[in-house]
């Protein structure tokens, strides 16, 4: 259930979300996304300092030119569904396609365990430790649903 704070919200925290996954982004940037959805740099600069919120049909240009997974979790969150990403078979062999989604799992899988190690040598859990599990722990539940959606697909 949605509160009064996130009611009133406007896109605030989602324009705040999207100014910071571009910003750690080293393949993009703000002025190639606006491009790229068919938006004037000022246009996409009013969207992600919050002052015009994003559209819909925005929101779906956004995700399709700057595949940021966090920006889709944010979404999602407090309902029942979570993103997963396609896998596409590669040229190659679609085992190996296999093989490399199954490796990506435990690859996730590993970097949760390895957040909560590193929670854990001070013997508790903090706010900054809680979200950095947390983003594991969504990382590591999108590449096995991905992984059952190609395995269920084929």
């Amino acid at each position: 259930m949605l509160d009064d704070v996130h009611v009133k919200d406007r896109g605030a925290q989602f324009s705040f979300l999207v100014r910071q996954a571009i910003s750690r982004s080293e393949r993009y940037d703000i002025k190639t996304i606006a491009k790229r959805m068919g938006l004037s740099y000022q246009a996409f600069y009013q969207r992600l300092n919050g002052s015009t919120p994003f559209a819909a049909d925005e929101i779906r240009r956004l995700i399709a030119v700057f595949p940021d997974p966090s920006i889709v979790s944010y979404l999602l969150r407090g309902t029942a569904y979570v993103a997963a990403e396609r896998i596409g078979e590669t040229e190659g062999d679609p085992e190996d396609t296999l093989y490399q989604a199954a490796h990506r799992v435990v690859l996730e899988a590993s970097d949760v365990l390895r957040e909560i190690d590193v929670a854990l040598r001070d013997h508790r859990i903090d706010h900054r430790d809680t979200a950095s599990i947390v983003k594991e722990i969504e990382d590591a539940e999108r590449s096995l649903i991905s992984l059952r959606t190609f395995i269920a697909g084929r």
